[in-house]
């Protein structure tokens, strides 16, 4: 069988749950109780929406939250709670004269923190890079930066216990490169950007996280002699800066689609698309060496798909995975 192009979002909660996003016509929420193998489905907001409009999370107490762009002119808040769905809008926007993608969402204990696109429709490509930060005391609306663009590609946003960073891609000389930057709560601003690539070759998809000791994980697919390549980076922020460890090309065939990158108790995986097959490596040394790239044999054998992901596990570290059509997560 091979991969099914769409991005679906899944949420598992700590008592196994599965709650499950689909975009056809509709934004559709379904809750899937394992142990029973009963489903129920909601319709959440009527449309045609893609995994670009609406980002969600789960707290510790298995409520599930999260952003909608109406692409009306609202961004409105998700909560779900024993069943029980709320929305509520949280921000009016000029649709007629700007568009919004992919937002993204985040509390951190009291405070939480807003993320998006906002690209004028006079000038396409280009976007600023949006941050709201809301908290009990106050309100705080920044740009972190003006980023020119030939395909927009998602930014990722990583907290290392309250403090967020923002690693996004950027044309540089024609080229996109990656950058970094980090909200300082003291002065209320964001730092100014940090380039991390110099390679002066195309990039595309974007995925991160960060591991117990404070070290970055990065991958996204690179154009080497017109090919895309799955490249990964390990490094750390340090001093304004920002260390290389570790680069290397994982893939040596095109077209690498969708690389994800996620730990799993002490192992790291990188999957990716090649020609509608499902690649992986694995290290088992925290990113120093990957394993030989191979075909994922489970999917070989099942239509699978790519899903945003979040759960409450502590043995899983990412937030993009691939799985089959029923919610299983190719491991």
């Amino acid at each position: 069988m091979s991969f099914i192009d769409k991005t679906e979002i899944l949420i598992e909660s700590s008592k196994g749950e599965l709650n499950l996003f689909t975009f056809d016509d509709n934004i559709i929420y379904t809750s899937i109780d394992l142990s029973s193998s009963k489903e129920q489905s909601h319709t959440i907001l009527d449309g045609e929406f893609s995994f670009i409009d609406i980002c969600l999370d789960i707290t510790h107490d298995d409520t599930i939250y999260g952003i909608i762009n109406n692409k009306a002119g609202k961004l409105l808040k998700l909560n779900i709670s024993n069943g029980i769905i709320n929305t509520d809008s949280i921000l009016k926007y000029d649709f007629i004269n700007f568009m919004i993608k992919f937002v993204y969402i985040k509390y951190v204990f009291n405070d939480n923190h807003i993320f998006y696109y906002s690209i004028n429709k006079k000038h396409p490509y280009s976007a600023y890079l949006i941050h709201i930060y809301n908290s009990d005391k106050l309100s705080k609306k920044s740009r972190i930066d003006i980023i020119n663009y030939d395909i927009m590609t998602n930014f990722i946003v990583i907290f290392n216990k309250d403090i967020p960073s923002i690693f996004y891609f950027k044309l540089v000389n024609g080229f996109e490169e990656l950058f970094v930057s980090t909200f300082d709560f003291n002065l209320l601003k964001w730092s100014f950007p940090v380039q991390i690539t110099n390679s002066k070759k195309s990039k595309i998809y974007l995925s991160a996280l960060i591991d117990d000791s404070g070290i970055y994980h990065i991958t996204f697919s690179e154009k080497n002699s017109g090919k895309y390549f799955c490249t990964y980076l390990k490094g750390q922020l340090k001093y304004r800066s920002f260390k290389i460890y570790n680069q290397q090309l994982l893939s040596k065939d095109p077209m690498c689609a969708f690389p994800s990158i996620f730990k799993y108790k002490s192992k790291l995986y990188i999957k990716w698309i090649e020609y509608f097959n499902l690649y992986e490596c694995i290290s088992y040394d925290s990113g120093n060496t990957w394993t030989t790239p191979n075909v994922d044999l489970v999917s070989s054998n099942d239509p699978f798909l790519r899903y945003q992901y979040h759960s409450n596990s502590k043995h899983f570290n990412g937030s993009d995975v691939f799985g089959l059509k029923d919610g299983s997560i190719i491991l």
